[in-house]
């Protein structure tokens, strides 16, 4: 009886804690010749006991290239690992280390006395390995023997323990282990080698007694950490027992075994812990410190920006050409736009045009303030005579000076600036010299729907400058009280955060070995984008507070609403006096109005000053520089806001003034400050629900910087701490997922944010009291100082403004000038475009003769030339079929078969890949019938009359046979058999054969080769092929077909020789070879790969620009000869690159099916022919490309003559070449008639056309003419007389003369070229004159003149006066002198 306990059945018995083994019961019974059952105890027992829990106990031991000091007696070309253990020596119990791995390695291990590995301390060693029981060195002090006897597990005796404690003077002592073998792995690794460090025990109890006894069973040599291998040996104390059931007749009782486990604790893998000693990595350590010292740098900025946004909040722009007797003030609120190039740096006017009136021409600048600048929100203070009445227009433009001149103009708001009547325009218009330069914009209703494209683009330019953390910190102006030093410590908070998130995942993440970079780099990126989604609750919860906690109360409507005040100032008031009173007024009724002041918590603020041009003689150099600041009391604050209240509700009441219909935007994120108290109803428009504003305690702010200050602290600490132990590998990985992290934060979630956002507001209808019209600025009532002004100063003003205002720079531009600025504009354009094509172009053939070397032409040629001296010996011998089996045996199967080095050639480096194929293609059996042989009557030689069959004419045989062409197998036999298996023509990879007669598939009937076996057998096989005339009269051609490889130069060589019978029996044998670079077998390189892509990516430039042209040319694109030399290269490229992808995933599947079948013919020749039309399709593009040089080179004179000259003499030189081609006709024909059956220039069509064509060129050779001489004197005497004496003169004379005509036409001509080139030299000139420090001559040099515009005829008077001409399509009349 034998049975298994999964569980321990005997759990209150002693070392129930340490049984880590199943227990097992047995029990031995016989019958005597009574009848009775005894028990028989057996004299030897021997169990296997299955371990329980084996991952308990076991730990990875890091291993890895031998640079550690425990290394010292071996080279660098060992893996290394160590651990240590403590053990009690006192147990007096062998100690097992098991070695998992999968890897089959010699492993010695080593035994130190200590933690210390040291010579000193060295005490034995055991050679590991794979399969047989470890080998101790023998030693002195102690007895090596080990119960223990297995594969990979060592043994330590409890007598070299013991010897261990002897040294350290500790019952507890400490052994270190050191595991080296030859090198498996390139970096340290823990994934590959295991270790379990234990001692086994056996336990034995017989029947169920009190305890488990330890002194009757032993370990057996088979232990391992899966198993305890127990033998049990007791034959007196077996006897004894029986003796005592017999005499006792007691009942039988059953024999239980199982082993403690006791598992050394603690092991400590020396080589992690080596790194504690190592100098920690620091890449984490800088990174923070660099971040905080960036931090510093900009929070300093960012402290003096603040103090210039809260100054130039304040503040407004006054025009200085305000007329100093005007009386009433308009503020004028431009919105320029976003988009790429929208400044402008040109002096932009304006004009107002109301129901009472039209304003003065202003020009918007000012020379103390940057105006109009990318996204600028700028407000002018204009003055004019009159109140405008209801503004129904204004009229803009510019002078197109400057840098940039070109202005996308996105809104006006216009506000009057006495009785707050406000007018909006919706502009969304370029001014520049392609569209308009002058435009006039009607007002635009605030209920008017918008375009949604409009408000989107608005809404997301508006949001990205004030809402996007990262982008915030850096706008012109920072309209809001969430400065641009919360921002930035806002993004130090997020950044420090994502960095420890990144972090965090590191060390979650767990290493795979067999990890690719590209799963790798991808991992890092998801890393990013988690950490940079993370993060995001801490910045809306610290911007948050900053933003919400400085919000203003609202305010009242009726305090900000328009009206009209009950002071009217007299008529000869001018605007600056009247600006005062009006100031002065506001704060008398904002002192009277404290309560309420108080009532709404406004905190005091003050006024706004304002730049003016006029000040009393005292004043005015002061008014010349910065704007003037001024403070006043708490109460005068009130007022100072007014500005901005007006952006609040102002549209709801707006009706009640009359006609003015236009009001400010009701729908302010951070800017209102109004609160309604009655709501007035109006049929035309909608009412607006009120938002409910959040606004919280200020010591908000508080909070918000400690959470600041905590995170970055946090933050930096974890990064440091967690950074210091990693390796530098992984620091690197870390820094590039933290980068990740950040671009993604900055580009995809913060902006993916703010676009859904815009996007949702702009699903619904919006209009134009839905955008936000508030500035950047804050300023209402406008306190100017001393506004006294001198009367004679005032006349002084107002006539320079005068005499300013008529000058010509105050009027619009003429068509003459708009003119002569596109003509300017057209030619820096050109210029542009010239230099970047030119470039391009000279970057892209750079590309293009890189590919060249890279494809190796040369090595190439020497490895073509080498292969066809192979197997070009006694080829041209060949001329029946029966040569073919000769040329095999002689030529070709010691090419095959070397016994040295099988599969390569003899003296060479090449191997053979796959087996080499020699297949043949026959005509269908059956006799053919003649027409001669139809002409006969019966009984004469007809019968005897037979044609052999003709290729594509005749059906190819593609049945199979079996030994002889006479029977025909009805299965399909394997490729050993004898070559008469139809072997059927690839479909997946196909490609053909070209012989010298006809072109043939990769059809036909096999037979193999195999270069690995003696020469002998193919031999033997090649007899028995012709013993069965597998040669015969049906047999059209036999292809022999092989790959070598040479991996000196890493080239390709596909060889194929073609035996072909023609018509008249005789065999036409031909070579071919050619040699391909194929990547999937080669090293690659990184350069080649940085290669490919760059043209791929030319490619896609090449692409995106021609469709441009055409789109914008149409018709007109085929009517230039470059277009379609461009589109003639762009489809060669096109080409080029299909071709390009054709290859790869053909060598992808080839590569694949010799890896997977390397006995196998291989049809590395679809590849090659691949290849082959690759080069000559690269052949092309690179001559394109080289011509295409042409089209830049027409900036010279000499260039642009010999095209013109070509194109004048066009029709001559078709008419000459008409003529030429139909004498070269005669003379081709007459050679072929005349001497073609004995000349062998002659011979045929092809061969008397090359032979015209070298005698066209004077290389007359074999022109003896043995069959008639006198024919072929007279031949070649009247060819070189009319072909080379007379026409081919004249077909010069045509283009000379046609070459002369054109000298001045050309020079009158203007050329696009030559500007672009003359503008581009301009500015090079002016660069090295301004580097150099001198002055840039006024003309151009003489020699540039020459080369780029030529001279004019001076002889001749008939080019002078005025002429009329066709110039590039277009009629022109100009005057020559």
């Amino acid at each position: 009886m034998f049975c298994e306990f999964a569980d321990d059945p005997f759990p209150w018995l002693n070392y129930g804690e340490n049984i880590l083994t199943q227990v097992v019961g047995f029990r031995m019974t016989g019958v005597e010749a009574t009848g009775d059952v005894i028990e028989i105890p057996p004299d030897a027992v021997e169990v296997y006991l299955i371990r329980k829990n084996l991952s308990f106990g076991t730990f990875n031991l890091t291993v890895g290239p031998s640079s550690e000091p425990y290394a010292v007696d071996e080279s660098a070309t060992k893996t290394t690992g160590a651990f240590s253990f403590v053990v009690d020596s006192t147990a007096g119990r062998d100690v097992l280390i098991h070695i998992m791995t999968d890897v089959s390695v010699l492993f010695t291990v080593s035994v130190y006395a200590g933690r210390e590995i040291t010579p000193n301390s060295f005490m034995t060693s055991y050679l590991v390995p794979h399969k047989i029981p470890p080998i101790a060195n023998e030693s002195d002090l102690f007895d090596p023997e080990c119960a223990v006897k297995e594969a990979r597990v060592v043994c330590l005796p409890a007598a070299l323990v013991q010897v261990i404690a002897q040294r350290t003077d500790s019952s507890e002592c400490t052994i270190a282990v050191v595991l080296q073998a030859p090198r498996f792995v390139l970096k340290p690794n823990n994934k590959l080698v295991r270790i379990s460090v234990f001692s086994s025990e056996c336990l034995d109890m017989f029947g169920i007694q009190s305890d488990w006894r330890e002194d009757t069973c032993a370990v057996g040599e088979k232990t391992t950490w899966q198993r305890v291998h127990c033998i049990c040996k007791n034959p007196r104390r077996a006897k004894r027992q029986l003796d005592i059931i017999k005499q006792a007749n007691l009942r039988l009782h059953t024999h239980y075994l199982t082993a403690k486990v006791i598992v050394v604790p603690n092991p400590v893998d020396l080589r992690v812990e080596t790194v504690k000693n190592v100098a920690p990595n620091l890449v984490t350590l800088f990174t923070v410190l660099l971040i905080l010292l960036l931090y510093l740098i900009l929070a300093f900025w960012a402290l003096h920006r603040d103090e210039t946004d809260q100054y130039l909040r304040n503040h407004v722009i006054v025009l200085l050409d305000n007329d100093p007797y005007d009386n009433v003030c308009y503020l004028v609120t431009v919105f320029t736009g976003s988009r790429c190039g929208s400044g402008t740096r040109a002096n932009v006017f304006i004009q107002l045009h109301g129901t009472e009136g039209s304003s003065d021409v202003h020009c918007l600048s000012h020379p103390q303030f940057r105006t109009l600048y990318r996204g600028s929100i700028c407000t002018f203070l204009l003055a004019t005579k009159k109140d405008l009445g209801d503004i129904h227009s204004l009229r803009v433009w510019h002078n197109n000076e400057g840098r940039s001149p070109e202005w996308y103009l996105s809104r006006i708001k216009v506000e009057n600036l006495f009785s707050r009547h406000i007018w909006l325009f919706m502009c969304r218009e370029w001014l520049s010299i392609d569209t308009s330069l002058d435009r006039t914009f009607l007002v635009t209703p605030p209920d008017k729907p918008l375009k949604k494209m409009d408000f989107f683009l608005i809404d997301l330019s508006y949001k990205l400058g004030r809402s996007h953390l990262w982008f915030s910190v850096f706008p012109a102006v920072i309209s809001t009280p969430f400065n641009r030093f919360q921002r930035l410590s806002c993004c130090l908070a997020m950044l420090l955060s994502m960095l420890l998130c990144n972090i965090m995942f590191f060390n979650l993440e767990k290493e795979n070995e067999g990890e690719t970079e590209e799963r790798r780099f991808i991992e890092l990126m998801v890393i990013g984008l988690e950490s940079a989604f993370i993060t995001l609750p801490v910045q809306l919860v610290i911007t948050c507070l900053f933003m919400y906690s400085q919000r203003r109360p609202q305010v009242t409507l009726g305090e900000v609403t328009p009206r009209k005040h009950p002071l009217k100032p007299p008529a000869s008031q001018h605007w600056e006096e009247r600006l005062g009173n009006w100031h002065a007024y506001e704060i008398d009724k904002a002192s009277s109005q404290k309560p309420v002041s108080k009532r709404h918590g406004v905190k005091p603020k003050g006024s706004v000053n304002v730049t003016s041009k006029r000040q009393p003689p005292a004043k005015q150099a002061e008014s010349q520089g910065s704007p003037i600041k001024s403070k006043v009391s708490r109460t005068e604050s009130k007022v100072s806001r007014t500005q901005s209240r007006v952006s609040g509700k102002q549209h709801q009441v707006s009706h009640t003034q009359g006609r003015n219909i236009n009001t400010n935007n009701p729908n302010i994120e951070d800017n209102t400050d109004v609160s309604v108290e009655k709501q007035p109803s109006h049929p035309g428009l909608a009412s607006l629900k009120e938002k409910t504003r959040i606004v919280l305690p200020r010591w908000c702010i508080c909070i918000a910087w400690v959470l600041v200050f905590l995170i970055c602290s946090i933050s930096s600490f974890f990064i440091i701490l967690y950074g210091l132990s990693y390796s530098y590998e992984k620091s690197i990985a870390w820094l590039f997922a933290s980068f990740c992290a950040f671009i993604l934060s900055v580009f995809l979630v913060q902006m993916s944010k703010i676009i859904l956002i815009s996007a949702c507001r702009t699903s619904k209808a919006k209009y134009g009291k839905n955008l936000s019209w508030i500035g950047d600025y804050r300023f209402t009532e406008i306190k100017l100082h001393n506004t006294w002004k001198d009367p004679e100063e005032m006349r002084r003003s107002q006539a320079s403004v005068m005499e300013l205002r008529n000058s010509r720079m105050y009027q619009p531009l003429t068509q003459d000038e708009i003119t002569i600025f596109q003509r300017k504009k057209r030619i820096k354009r050109r210029a542009f475009l010239f230099l970047i094509y030119i470039l391009t172009h000279f970057i892209f053939l750079a590309l293009l003769l890189s590919l060249v070397a890279v494809l190796r032409p040369t090595d190439s040629f020497y490895y073509n030339q080498f292969t066809r001296d192979q197997f070009s010996v006694d080829l041209a011998g060949v001329t029946r079929l029966e040569d073919i089996y000769q040329w095999l045996n002689r030529v070709l199967l010691p090419l095959l078969h070397n016994d040295p080095n099988p599969t390569f050639f003899p003296d060479s480096s090449s191997k053979i890949l796959g087996l080499p194929l020699m297949r043949q293609v026959r005509a269908q059996p059956g006799e053919i019938m003649c027409l001669p042989a139809k002409k006969f009557v019966e009984g004469s030689l007809k019968g005897e009359i037979r044609c052999h069959p003709e290729y594509g004419i005749d059906p190819e045989d593609t049945k199979n046979y079996s030994g002889s062409w006479n029977r025909v197998s009805k299965r399909d036999t394997d490729k050993t058999t004898r070559g008469f298996t139809y072997r059927p023509p690839e479909k997946r990879w196909a490609y053909s054969s070209y012989g010298l007669l006809h072109t043939y598939g990769s059809g036909g009937y096999a037979f193999y080769f195999f270069p690995a076996e003696q020469q002998f057998n193919s031999t033997l096989r090649l007899s028995e092929l012709q013993k069965s005339h597998w040669l015969d009269e049906k047999t059209w051609s036999v292809i022999v077909e092989l790959t070598t490889f040479n991996p000196d130069i890493s080239l390709l060589c596909s060889i194929s020789v073609i035996f072909e019978v023609s018509q008249l029996g005789v065999v036409n044998t031909s070579l071919n070879a050619h040699s391909f670079l194929l990547t999937h077998l080669n090293r690659k390189y990184p350069e080649e790969i940085y290669l490919y892509v760059a043209i791929y990516l030319f490619f896609l430039a090449y692409i995106a620009d021609e469709v441009n042209v055409i789109t914008d040319e149409r018709t007109a694109y085929v009517k230039s000869v470059y277009n379609l030399l461009n589109f003639a290269l762009k489809c060669i490229f096109t080409l080029w690159i299909i071709l390009f992808f054709r290859k790869h995933f053909l060598a992808i599947g080839v590569v694949r099916a010799y890896w997977s079948n390397p006995e196998d013919f291989i049809p590395f020749h679809a590849v090659a022919q691949v290849d082959h039309t690759m080069r000559v399709i690269l052949g092309f593009l690179v001559f394109l490309t080289i011509l295409k040089t042409l089209r830049y080179s027409r900036v010279f004179y000499d260039v642009r003559l010999a095209q013109r000259a070509i194109q004048t003499a066009l029709p001559g030189i078709c008419h000459m070449a008409l003529v030429v081609s139909v004498y070269f006709f005669v003379f081709m024909a007459f050679g072929y008639l005349v001497f073609g059956q004995h000349e062998w220039n002659y011979s045929d069509m092809i061969h008397a056309t090359q032979t015209m064509f070298s005698y066209c060129v004077s290389a007359f050779e074999n022109t003896e003419f043995f069959n008639n001489r006198v024919l072929g004197v007279l031949f070649l005497s009247s060819f070189m007389l009319v072909m080379i004496c007379i026409l081919i003169n004249l077909f010069r004379a045509v283009i000379l003369s046609a070459y002369e005509e054109m000298k001045q036409p050309v020079y009158e001509e203007p050329s696009e070229e030559v500007e672009a080139m003359t503008y581009l030299c301009r500015c090079l000139q002016s660069a090295f004159c301004c580097l150099c420090f001198k002055p840039r001559a006024e003309d151009d040099p003489r020699f540039f003149i020459n080369m780029v515009y030529g001279q004019p005829e001076k002889n001749s008077r008939r080019y002078l006066g005025l002429k009329t001409r066709n110039i590039n399509g277009k009629k022109m009349v100009y005057l020559v002198v």
